[in-house]
């Protein structure tokens, strides 16, 4: 077992990384617009930009509401989908020629031959659903014995959130039938606009074990023990911006899109949000405070280590490093923090004194385990002890998260990433100025 292990490391640290190809589609141009939906923890945005990179349109969001961050039906994602595109104007809605979907990095379901959630499997497993915690029996613990046995040693599908270990573990829960098939929750909505088959991306697909230094399933996963369950299963992968298909007739004409609109190949909601935020150079980075935090860092060399939570991403020819925890201010909200009062006692602190506790972690109750920058399968959040102030009480949080990001960042360059050197932020913490010095001071 050891000189296996040795040989697929050596053979995934050697593989030689692929020319990019060439872009099949050139930049829409004159009065046609382009459409993105964004499947966040939180919710669903859509925006319909113009050649030039301008909004035409942004509707008001889409909210999964507290509960519904972590528990979401495939009914779920199809109304969001839906209901945002019904909200746009019709106007704007007619010069749309592209729609391309980001979602949630690791949610996944399994779908029939049809494209239809497999009803015997229950709901979508989200991005932060734990194989070894929440599967059933003893499936998870089976479906990471068989990746640490088959995997290169440090890969990011040996995570227990991984898209592959909870393809593994539904196999084992029930062995899969022949013609159920994995689609994560970007490819699912895409397909419901495309009424085809099952397609993904470079970025969603990372995680489902693609080589994305060789751009191809690799021989560990379409052969052997893995390639037993999983050969037949996986979905087509196209560059993100690549087509995927047309867009239905039925809903060309239902919503009076553009003749000959097509899905194209989208990202993961914290890339979305990376370029969103206007990064470009090597040693940019974005850090997404949302329910969750997520950081990437735009670097000349990709660095991957599942033991850390790090992992790289393929943008064109650099790389996106990078890590999601599971920490972040959805905790804000459980503790009922308002935007008001975040607001006014986030004035009442200074960014460069020390909070009165310093050893928060700031996870959800409704959560257990956390993937990066300190996995732990068994982490819980720590949020004692409470300071009398509320003002003090928030100092404690918001340094907590700030740690996480630091962490974070740290944890980058032990592996060799570029060297961090500017910090962009997306979220709606990106708007508060006493945590960004206070972040700031830590970095």
């Amino acid at each position: 077992a050891g000189d296996t292990q040795s040989m697929l490391t050596a053979l995934a640290s050697s593989c030689s990384i692929a020319p990019t190809p060439p872009r099949t589609l050139p930049p829409i141009t004159g009065n046609a617009c382009a459409l993105g939906y964004d499947f966040g923890t939180s919710g669903v945005r859509c925006a319909i930009v113009d050649a030039s990179g301008e909004i035409v349109a942004n509707p008001p969001g889409y909210s999964w509401g507290v509960a519904g961050e972590r528990a979401q039906e495939a009914s779920d994602w199809e109304e969001a989908l839906f209901s945002q595109l019904a909200a746009l104007p019709a106007d704007a809605r007619a010069r749309v020629s592209r729609i391309a979907v980001s979602g949630t990095s690791g949610s996944m379901l399994i779908v029939d031959g049809d494209g239809a959630p497999a009803a015997s499997r229950g709901s979508p497993r989200m991005y932060d659903f734990s194989v070894s915690k929440q599967a059933v029996g003893d499936s998870g613990e089976a479906a990471l014995a068989l990746l640490r046995r088959c995997t290169p040693e440090g890969h990011p599908v040996r995570s227990a959130t991984s898209a592959l270990a909870k393809l593994l573990a539904y196999h084992f829960e029930s062995p899969l039938a022949g013609s159920e098939r994995l689609a994560h929750q970007a490819d699912y909505v895409a397909s419901r606009l495309t009424g085809g088959a099952i397609a993904s991306d470079w970025h969603n697909a990372l995680k489902l074990g693609f080589d994305v230094r060789a751009l191809r399933y690799p021989e560990w996963l379409t052969g052997g023990e893995i390639g037993e369950i999983a050969r037949g299963r996986l979905p087509r992968v196209v560059r993100p911006g690549e087509p995927i298909g047309p867009v239905s007739d039925k809903l060309v004409a239902k919503y009076g899109l553009a003749s000959g609109c097509l899905v194209v190949g989208g990202t993961t909601d914290s890339i979305a949000a990376f370029l969103a935020a206007g990064a470009d150079s090597v040693g940019d980075a974005v850090t997404s405070l949302g329910s969750t935090v997520a950081i990437k860092l735009l670097s000349d060399v990709p660095a991957d280590d599942a033991s850390t939570g790090v992992y790289s991403h393929r943008l064109g020819d650099r790389w996106l490093v990078g890590g999601a925890s599971n920490a972040g201010c959805a905790v804000l909200r459980e503790q009922g923090f308002s935007g008001d009062e975040l607001a006014r006692l986030s004035e009442e602190i200074d960014p460069l004194a020390q909070p009165p506790c310093t050893d928060y972690y700031p996870l959800s109750s409704l959560v257990v385990g956390e993937r990066f920058p300190r996995p732990d399968e068994n982490a819980v959040g720590v949020l004692e002890p409470v300071p009398e102030s509320r003002a003090a009480f928030l100092h404690c949080i918001l340094h907590g998260i700030a740690k996480v990001e630091t962490e974070g960042y740290e944890a980058l360059a032990a592996l060799g990433a570029s060297e961090l050197r500017r910090v962009l932020t997306s979220g709606g913490g990106s708007q508060n100025a006493q945590w960004t010095g206070m972040r700031q001071a830590l970095l």
